[in-house]
């Protein structure tokens, strides 16, 4: 039989060609769940706490959706804080924002939706891709089998992971969904001027709208134009016409479209943000040990992609401090694949235009968007399926002389076990995800140079009483950040603030105000910051500076409770009373009481004659935290109210603690024992101030 016969007789219909496609997106779509399923279980971890439930990144009113518009990610974080920040400065995601503003609408704190949110953006994607891939290879033999298996590879793959599993991964989904799906759009306007015009306005229009969406996602979709560039020229060499001058006019209007909605963004950005800088600076002042240290970067992401395992999240990574035998080798390694995927696509080898994917969504990750993050993991969810098609074409290739033996589907033998491998790292490499601790764990076992790791263990250890643990993980972050040889992101604000607070728990005052003094040095004017020196320097004494930046808070936010209630601690130490009770009483009213609280409220209850409300206070300050002069003054109270065995019972009590006789102390055991008349008279009893 001729083979024009054969090919003719092996044509398929396109009921079946539809089939085929239904099938492959349903197994698609089981793959995604299955493994994806054991990341429905974890919980708000990292940056989710602060974004999504506290509100830090979601829209909470009006004036929020002006702020999204016009403020980076870490701008808009701060927008609370009284800093003064530049909005051009970071990673402008506005729709992240929202995304994130709908969902809460939608499921509140549930971190299970949120979580299945995700997997479903991921397997939007992974359809995309898919359908991207089938029509990439539409030219070719096996194509469509082809397309799936590299979309299965892409579905379960490792480098997908994090994204995925972690609920700020969000803004890397929707940047990655929307740019599949107006790449998709973009294949289909007319490739040759032949072809059929159908839609055309409806796709272009369509195309350039998930086009922005995508560029107010993440910067990452600023690759995007180029993206279609890739796709336009491969197309143009599949048919055997020039690179550039193939590319039909509709084709070259969708890329104008593109290329027109970036500078749109990057206008828009110069215009009304000022700017677009990054966060973060480069690991040297040297610009060649730069590009030594992206070199080597380069490599190490894509052995994470080529020779996958558990993704490690920790963005140290050691920088050059000169180029040596790593580096030289790196460049010459980069220029000969450079020069492979030139040739390949010259030649319009798939395997070629996988390569050319994975490089160009690659760039971000050595710097050249806007991000706080030298080494990102991200940046590989979309760049990994450029090695999944490669990979997927290769193997087929080397498949097919026994495949033509065998039934259609038979190379199954060679794509199933990788899946399975994969798809088995990636579903208990989720369960690192559900909870912070044991992720931040592992990773700074993985690479003790992490630094932000460090940092969130040692939030998470304040939150639950463990300041000495909390205070070993700041100091060792802080010596980690000195190391020249490393680059990791971190926040010295961040670190100092902790450091401090820390320190206060420990009852190191004196050290938590300077630790605190120097978070305000890289931070002026934080409010946290701020009322926590104004608390530190309340508890050292220095009544006059607390005084002055618990009002600075209080200036900045005027319904920061906490700051109030201090300050109201404060002026009843300095024997304010009129000017403490109401800050006071709204704290207590609030449910803010503790043991400081209530004792000031006490003195507040004496100093007005109220000697039972001041009985109370004092008994809700010792259920929170023994003292001995606060048990003393309880049986003072007691006894100026004629209840005398209960007087002494709570002078006994106050006699036995640990530390021993105070001043007040004896001047108690002298007004009970001594016959010291019954009488609210404050002027009777030490001043405050001086016993605190």
């Amino acid at each position: 039989m001729p083979e024009s016969s054969r090919r003719k007789s092996r044509q398929r219909s396109p009921a079946e060609i539809a089939q085929a496609r239904r099938l492959h997106i349903i197994a698609l779509s089981l793959l995604v769940l299955v493994v994806f399923a054991s990341s429905l279980a974890g919980s708000f971890v990292w940056t989710d706490r602060e974004d999504i439930v506290l509100g830090g990144y979601r829209v909470t009113d009006i004036d929020d959706l002006g702020r999204a518009l016009s403020n980076t990610r870490e701008a808009y974080r701060l927008r609370a804080a009284g800093v003064a920040v530049d909005p051009a400065i970071g990673s402008w995601q506005p729709l992240t924002a929202l995304s994130n503003s709908l969902s809460w609408t939608l499921w509140g704190d549930c971190a299970f939706c949120f979580h299945l949110e995700n997997v479903i953006l991921h397997l939007l994607v992974v359809v995309g891709l898919y359908a991207l891939g089938r029509h990439l290879l539409s030219q070719r033999r096996h194509g469509a089998r082809i397309a799936a298996w590299a979309a299965a590879i892409f579905a379960i793959h490792p480098a997908t992971l994090s994204s995925v599993a972690w609920i700020g991964g969000r803004s890397y989904l929707l940047a990655a969904l929307f740019t599949t799906w107006s790449l998709v759009l973009f294949t289909r306007l007319q490739a040759t001027t032949k072809s059929e015009r159908r839609h055309v306005n409806r796709w272009l229009l369509t195309m350039s709208l998930a086009g922005l969406a995508a560029m107010t996602s993440h910067e990452i979709a600023y690759v995007l134009p180029f993206a279609a560039l890739l796709v336009g020229v491969y197309e143009s060499r599949e048919r055997g016409r020039p690179f550039l001058a193939g590319i039909a006019p509709m084709r070259i209007r969708g890329l104008a479209l593109l290329g027109g909605g970036l500078l749109l963004v990057i206008l828009y950005r110069q215009l009304v943000m000022g700017g677009m800088h990054a966060a973060g600076e480069y690991p040297t002042s040297s610009l060649l040990d730069n590009v030594g240290t992206a070199l080597r970067h380069f490599w190490y992401l894509l052995e994470s992609v080529v020779l996958p395992g558990e993704p490690v999240l920790s963005d140290a990574w050691r920088i050059s401090q000169g180029w040596g035998t790593a580096e030289v080798a790196a460049l010459l390694g980069v220029v000969v694949l450079l020069v492979a995927v030139g040739l390949g696509l010259t030649l319009s080898h798939p395997s070629a235009l996988g390569g050319a994917w994975f490089l160009l969504w690659i760039l971000p990750g050595v710097g050249f968007l806007p991000t706080e993050y030298y080494h990102n993991p991200h940046i590989l969810y979309l760049a990994s399926w450029g090695l999944a098609l490669a990979v997927s074409y290769a193997l087929f290739v080397l498949w097919r002389p026994l495949g033509r033996q065998l039934l259609p589907g038979s190379e199954a033998v060679i794509y199933v076990p990788l899946i399975l491998l994969l798809a088995v790292i990636t579903a208990f490499s989720n369960a690192r995800w559900w909870e912070e601790e044991g992720l931040f764990e592992a990773e700074i076992a993985h690479d003790p140079h992490y630094i932000e790791g460090r940092l969130r263990l040692a939030a998470r250890a304040l939150e639950t009483g463990a300041a000495d643990i909390a205070l070993n993980h700041v100091l060792t972050a802080i010596d980690a950040s000195h190391e020249e040889g490393y680059t990791g992101h971190w926040s010295p604000h961040d670190g100092y603030l902790l450091l401090g607070r820390s320190q206060f728990e420990m009852g190191l005052v004196e050290e938590s105000v300077g630790s605190f003094r120097t978070a305000l040095e890289h931070r002026p004017s934080d409010s946290e910051t701020l009322y926590r020196l104004g608390l530190s320097l309340l508890e050292a004494g220095n009544l006059d500076a607390a005084e002055q930046h618990l009002r600075q808070v209080l200036a900045q936010q005027p319904d920061h409770a906490q700051a109030a209630a201090e300050l109201g601690v404060l002026l009843a130490r300095d024997e304010r009373f009129a000017e403490a009770e109401p800050l006071l009483t709204a704290a207590l009213q609030a449910g803010l009481g503790n043991p400081r609280r209530h004792r000031a409220m006490a003195l507040v209850m004496i100093d007005a004659g109220e000697l039972a409300k001041a009985g109370k206070q004092l008994e809700a300050a010792l259920a929170g935290r023994e003292n001995t002069d606060d048990r003393a003054r309880l049986a003072w109270v007691s006894w100026q109210l004629g209840q005398t065995d209960k007087a002494y019972s709570d002078l006994n009590m106050a006699m036995q603690m640990e530390e021993g006789m105070t001043p007040y102390l004896d001047w108690v055991q002298q007004q009970i024992f001594g016959g010291g008349s019954v009488s609210a008279d404050r002027e009777t009893e030490p001043g405050e101030a001086e016993n605190e």
